[in-house]
């Protein structure tokens, strides 16, 4: 394999990363949303319409530029909209279904921040409610209002300048995938089901996105006594539930692969017979036959790696998706750290916790860079027994790219792992162990067979 080829292959698994990263979808309702939009508001008791912290520094920022910002007047006419809103969701709406809109979280609060930022057509169906349905006809009706009027109401610049700021605060909102409706970090989540996910979001989520993030959310409550640790619990048992899975779906694969690092004195000895196949095609094509043979002989599929990544791939994405969007990880810390925080973000952070972020981090790092070598130094080991038969390009070709892609793919998800979630970083490391145990158990069940064959021919002498 050539620098072409890797370069190829990289190219294929990167492609294949943005794909299924795009085809996971965001759990998160227009409900979610506007929810989380109020909640930057931060209201303190008494305060209405204006007085949102989040609005206030938008104001702020749009008298910088030279916006017309909202007067009084419209911000009263705003604040009388919402609590007319508020109250007809209040009575008409969520008293209607206690089960589905439980009263200690529905409350008027929670639902002045659906009537601000969400609304639809019909006031009774919030399946159908879109994001600032309600805010657009107030700022229209307050242009003709006899208390407001178009003097007294913001200009367009404003008003478009004050939702795309709010909007980009909820643009990549994903932590909304709750079995239950519950509040997490102050912030009410609509329950979705696995039939949900299956018809409201596609197949990767219904089959493996909601289950996962279900493990994550039973596990978790189950262990809530132990707090942050308690989450942690839930991460380690949900990697090894994925991790079993893989490991028994793949485990004919992985044996294989394992069979072909034992034959590495085999393939030696073969490839010293063609010492010119890389510039001489019959002397290339004899050797890849050869090789053949000696799969076809041992039952080896030289293939069994690919096989493996391409199963393990979907895995990989919808864990990723399912830490991303575990509502029950806003609540969950350990050491201060959020299981919900951007590692990048929380390393960075001084005021935070973030030295805890550094050793989760630095360990995912070393975890993942002994996992990925541990394969790679069996297979140099395997070698010394071959017999010294000289120098051989094509097998220097092949250790050199293997090396590359090896090196390649550790600094990749290294790389990748600062945009991840810490739960992330700590499933990688659960996960880099469990590989490393995996490594070497199979090098000494190959090891036992090898020997046992050894003994049975000289058995049969």
């Amino acid at each position: 394999m050539n620098i072409k080829k890797i370069g190829l292959f990289l190219g294929v698994v990167l492609a294949s990363a943005a794909m299924l990263t795009s085809c996971t979808k965001s759990f998160c309702t227009v409900s979610d949303k506007a929810a989380t939009l109020y909640s930057y508001e931060k209201y303190e008791a008494g305060k209405t319409y204006g007085d949102g912290e989040k609005t206030k520094e938008i104001v702020e920022q749009a008298k910088g530029k030279g916006y017309l910002t909202p007067t009084v007047e419209f911000n009263n006419f705003i604040e009388a909209k919402i609590v007319e809103e508020a109250n007809y969701l209040i009575t008409n709406v969520y008293s209607k279904d206690e089960k589905k809109y439980p009263s200690d979280l529905y409350t008027i609060g929670y639902a002045r921040g659906i009537a601000l930022f969400a609304g639809g057509q019909d006031k009774a169906d919030i399946a159908s409610y879109q994001l600032w349905t309600n805010f657009d006809k107030w700022v229209e009706e307050a242009k003709y209002d006899p208390t407001v009027g178009l003097d007294k109401c913001p200009d367009s610049n404003y008003i478009a300048f004050y939702k795309q700021s709010l909007n980009q605060l909820v643009a990549n909102l994903t932590t909304c995938i709750s079995p239950d409706t519950r509040e997490y970090a102050g912030i009410v989540i609509e329950g979705k089901s696995w039939g949900q996910a299956f018809t409201d979001y596609g197949l990767i989520e219904g089959l493996l996105v909601y289950p996962i993030s279900w493990l994550i959310y039973t596990f978790s409550n189950s262990f809530s006594v132990m707090g942050g640790f308690g989450t942690l619990l839930a991460v380690f048992l949900v990697t090894i539930i994925v991790r079993g899975v893989l490991i028994l779906a793949t485990f004919r694969q992985t044996m294989s692969q394992q069979k072909m690092t034992q034959l590495q004195p085999e393939l030696a000895k073969i490839q010293a017979k063609y010492p010119n196949a890389n510039t001489n095609p019959y002397e290339k094509q004899k050797m890849a036959q050869d090789q053949m043979n000696l799969y076809k002989k041992n039952k080896v599929n030289p293939f069994g790696m690919f096989i493996v990544m391409i199963f393990q791939f979907p895995i990989f994405i919808s864990v990723w998706a399912a830490m991303q969007g575990s509502s029950i990880l806003m609540e969950g810390e350990i050491f201060g750290l959020a299981f919900s925080a951007t590692t990048s973000a929380a390393m960075f952070n001084f005021k935070g916790p973030w030295y805890v972020a550094w050793v989760v981090f630095i360990l995912m790092a070393l975890s993942q860079f002994f996992s990925m070598k541990l394969p790679q130094w069996i297979q140099k080991k395997n070698q010394k027994n071959a017999p010294k038969l000289g120098k051989n390009p094509t097998q220097d070709q092949q250790n050199k790219t293997m090396n590359i892609v090896n090196n390649v793919m550790v600094i990749m998800i290294i790389v990748m792992g600062l945009s991840l979630p810490i739960a992330m970083g700590i499933y990688w490391f659960f996960t880099a162990l469990i590989s490393l145990a995996q490594s070497l158990i199979m090098q000494k069940i190959s090891t036992r067979n090898i020997e046992k064959n050894k003994f049975a021919k000289y058995k049969s002498k």
